[in-house]
């Protein structure tokens, strides 16, 4: 059965057949009283039918100048109804000897949310215009396109009012928007303008955006699968998807190249190359991420050097996954042109290491 094609705008409001879905973005952010930040944020919708959908976010603010990294993580009532009642009952079953999620079930059971994590009142996915609301944090499209948003997002600590405007066509991710189990397409440079307020006072900011969103029907995370994952801005006006999916055992599988170039055009490969270089361990789950990456992609020509913009940007996860590496890289290397000179590449991005708990 052939897959179906991507189109906006109907692609960018919720898909119901799906039993996970998820928005996401990040980008690099300058202020006009000095600040140098990052922010990222993932807006997931997750259920088995249509009729009953739970609700989950995690986002954070990085400030670039003194490496700090802030995290959160958000669920509705429905998420720890679904957690408790099917999702941790089948990682359970699978994973039986996991004493750290039974403790976690035991308080799903009763309703509760361990710390840091926190409720959300109300969370709805609404279309026409798609809009995203998980309490005070919203995502709202703008623009017949829907290609266009907004993000706001209100925290004791920060608040942040971000308008994203993509500089290039949609990105088909894989060269069809499909290039596993899941529907996956892309704005991978975007205009963002905005404020950001801290215990600092109010900051005008600008920079560059990156935009995600994904759907489809997958079980992997109950069967132990991870990935690793890079969106690099380059300095040059390019970009990179890279991606390595992984097992339980740590083993790599299918791997991904997406190189969109200045004017939108997207080549794919199946031929990437990663390497681990160095690592951090997390005091608070344990885990020992690869913070230093070299990665070659032959027929891109391009060998990369990924590296933390600092070692501190775990986010705790509410389930399963515990922990994530999610943040900020530097990125350098060299592309080899076709007449042999070697041309210095430099970027920026984010990198996302998921399975390492």
């Amino acid at each position: 059965m052939k897959d179906k094609e991507i189109a906006l705008p109907i692609d960018a409001g919720p898909h119901t057949n799906s039993n996970v879905e998820w928005w996401y973005y990040f980008a690099f952010l300058q202020g006009d009283r000095g600040g140098r930040y990052a922010v990222m944020g993932s807006f997931f919708e997750v259920g088995e039918t249509s009729l009953f959908k739970a609700h989950y976010m995690i986002h954070s603010l990085i400030d670039l100048t003194n490496n700090v990294h802030r995290h959160y993580s958000l669920a509705d009532s429905s998420l720890k109804k679904q957690m408790a009642l099917f999702y941790m009952p089948l990682y359970l079953l699978l994973n039986p000897g996991d004493t750290q999620m039974w403790r976690l079930q035991k308080q799903l059971l009763k309703g509760r949310l361990p710390k840091p994590h926190r409720g959300i009142p109300h969370a709805r996915v609404t279309s026409n215009p798609v809009k995203l609301s998980y309490g005070k944090n919203k995502l709202e499209f703008l623009g017949s396109s829907q290609a266009d948003y907004a993000v706001n997002i209100k925290e004791k600590e920060f608040e942040a009012d971000l308008q994203f405007s993509p500089e290039k066509p949609i990105a088909l991710i894989g060269g069809q928007g499909k290039p596993d189990d899941l529907y996956y397409y892309s704005f991978t440079r975007n205009k963002v303008n905005g404020q950001i307020v801290t215990d600092r006072g109010a900051e005008t900011v600008y920079g560059q955006g990156w935009f995600d969103h994904q759907w489809g029907r997958d079980y992997g995370l109950a069967k132990g699968k991870g990935w690793d994952w890079f969106g690099i801005q380059l300095d040059d006006g390019r970009e990179l998807l890279l991606n390595q999916m992984t097992s339980d055992k740590k083993e790599s599988g299918p791997k991904m190249a997406n190189l969109i170039g200045r004017d939108g055009s997207l080549q794919f490969s199946r031929q990437v190359s990663f390497s681990k270089e160095k690592h951090w361990k997390s005091f608070e789950t344990n885990a020992r991420y690869p913070i230093s990456w070299s990665i070659t992609i032959p027929e891109f020509r391009m060998e990369l050097r990924v590296e933390a913009a600092f070692p501190k940007q775990e986010m705790i996860i509410l389930g399963p996954l515990k922990g994530i590496w999610e943040g900020a890289v530097k990125v350098t290397g060299r592309e080899i042109m076709a007449n042999g000179q070697r041309k210095p590449l430099a970027g920026k991005g984010f990198m996302e290491l998921v399975g390492y708990t």
